[in-house]
């Protein structure tokens, strides 16, 4: 036995070091890789070309304060032969539909027709323009349209470069945070889930709930103003689109989520923010699809709401850090991953009022929103971990409770239980009360030991024909019930009965018992209001009793 268990632990070690070989080759490859990740297969090097461009009017372009008119155009004059051959013209834009031509072609054009519910704005996305191969001098224009002349649009980090290569390098500086948002994503779906599925959390899987919202929703929205993302789906409206949406219902999972955890989950602000976001939303949609606003100049109001909502669940966190309502511990979490971002989220949100053209990096409030994400689904984890143990602990002892050790049929506790539930009015049922025959001579001849046998292989036999179609109890010494949930007349229930008779005759048959196992069965029809409960109980322990003195007469 000792060298069977020294066997086994030299294997055991050895598949460890197996694992762990995998996991530092797995490291070595990865690392060698990214050092070497400035091999490319591309020409990386870009050129500014932000230099000596002008209106039409002969004014320079100040690519950081483009004017506001609703249409103008801006050109450069290139010479032939210059660095544009064989490249790529590489910026970005934000508000703006444009028309690239070059001496007199029209080389892009990017004026998206989307559907009316999508808006016109798109946000800030990344363009790459092949040029054609000079033979002469030539004159690049852009003809621009601003879709907002309130806040115009503006054409940023313009470049001649590798498409490509631009491409990718943009792509790479969006990727961690993308994936961090679909990390978040994840861990919201999984939480919203959980709290669903908890049977054992009570009030508290409506936290759960509204955290897993919240994280889904944030996630979604952050991930809307990557460029990441707009690349991905190739449809920078669609993507700005969904931005809107989570920007206009994020208030909600807010407050929601500030409720539950602070313990105010009574406060009637969740329905007023509820109403707000959701009339915001619909007139959004409204005034967008006929064509009155767009989504960005409603966007004001929608930093209204998720203002007001920040400063309100701001309330309810120090209103609850000082009156102790939290768990110890809580209260710190909060504070370090709850109040910081909101007043970051509320200093951002100024910020964006006073510098709309600002771009480009990963916001502060991105970052705490992460860590506020992560932490709060690291709580709500732990805390769906102890409430299982303990839905499960209480599940055990329930069933400890209403079971009888030794059958494992419901006992007399829980059939009071059944009862005192509200049976559904008008219900058919059908109450059968059995009892075993000669336990006594059973237990005085071989003794208590064979007599559970007996009592546990009727047990069986009961659970087995009836328990499909009913509930089964042991009510005490050999005396046993079935509540059918078929009528004494349905041939089902003749079935299962019949079942039962021949289980016990083929066991006689088999086991040659020299006190073969017998029952007396009574039986009543129940329908719910028609009669009390009692009363059928006593037909059919009287017709029992009928049967019982039947069968000794006949013995």
């Amino acid at each position: 036995m000792e060298d069977s268990n020294k066997e086994k632990k030299i294997y055991l070690d050895s598949r460890f070091y197996y694992c762990l070989v995998i996991a530092v080759f797995i490291c070595f490859v990865l690392i060698y890789a990214l050092a070497n990740k400035n091999y490319s297969l591309y020409d990386n090097s870009s050129k500014p070309f932000d230099k000596n461009w002008y209106y039409e009017n002969g004014e320079s372009v100040d690519f950081d304060n483009f004017v506001s008119d609703s249409n103008f155009v801006i050109q450069k004059k290139i010479e032939k032969g210059s660095l544009i051959n064989n490249k790529s013209l590489c910026f970005y834009s934000k508000n703006i539909y444009f028309t690239v031509i070059l001496d007199g072609n029209v080389i892009y054009n990017y004026h998206p027709n989307p559907p009316r519910v999508f808006g016109k704005s798109y946000g800030v996305y990344p363009h790459v323009i092949s040029l054609p191969s000079l033979y002469d001098d030539a004159t690049l224009k852009i003809v621009v349209d601003n879709l907002y002349t309130s806040t115009p649009g503006f054409i940023k980090d313009i470049s001649i470069s590798n498409g490509n290569s631009f491409l990718i390098k943009e792509l790479r500086r969006n990727t961690m945070e993308f994936l961090l948002c679909a990390l978040a994503l994840a861990l919201g779906v999984v939480a919203f889930i959980l709290g669903i599925a908890g049977k054992h959390f009570g009030d508290r899987r409506y936290e759960i709930i509204s955290m897993g919202t919240f994280a889904m929703v944030c996630s979604i929205w952050i991930s809307c103003e990557t460029t990441f993302f707009s690349l991905l789906a190739s449809a920078p409206i669609a993507v700005h689109f969904v931005d809107y949406m989570m920007l206009a219902i994020l208030p909600l999972p807010t407050v929601l989520f500030a409720s539950f955890i602070t313990n105010n989950k009574e406060s009637k602000a969740g329905i007023i923010v509820a109403l707000l976001s959701s009339i915001n939303l619909l007139m959004q949609i409204l005034l967008t699809s006929l064509k009155i606003k767009d989504y960005h100049e409603l966007l004001i109001v929608s930093h209204i709401i998720l203002g007001a909502t920040v400063v309100y669940s701001l309330i309810l966190y120090i209103k609850s850090i000082i009156q102790k309502k939290l768990p110890r511990g809580v209260h710190i979490i909060l504070a370090a991953t709850s109040l910081l971002p909101l007043i970051i989220g509320l200093s951002e949100l100024v910020k964006y009022r006073i510098q709309p053209r600002s771009y480009g990096g990963t916001p502060i409030y991105h970052i705490i929103l992460y860590i506020f994400i992560f932490v709060c689904c690291t709580y709500e984890f732990i805390s769906i971990s102890e409430l299982s143990r303990k839905g499960q602990y209480a599940e055990i002892m329930e069933k400890m409770a209403y079971t009888d050790s030794l059958t494992g049929l419901y006992n007399r506790e829980y059939y009071n239980k059944f009862l005192d539930s509200t049976l559904p009015e008008g219900e058919h049922y059908t109450f059968v009360m059995l009892d075993m025959n000669g336990l006594k001579e059973v237990n005085d001849t071989h003794g208590h030991l064979i007599g559970d046998e007996y009592i546990k292989t009727l047990a069986k036999f009961i659970k087995e024909s009836f328990g499909e179609n009913g509930t089964c109890f042991r009510m005490g010494g050999d005396e046993y019930l079935i509540i059918s949930d078929l009528l004494s007349v349905d041939l089902k229930f003749l079935d299962d009965l019949d079942t039962l008779y021949e289980k016990i005759a083929k066991y006689n048959e088999s086991k040659k018992l020299e006190i073969p196992l017998s029952v007396a069965i009574g039986y009543s029809d129940f329908t719910v209001g028609s009669r009390s409960v009692k009363e059928a109980f006593r037909e059919a322990d009287a017709k029992m009793y009928e049967r019982k003195k039947k069968m000794k007469e006949n013995v």
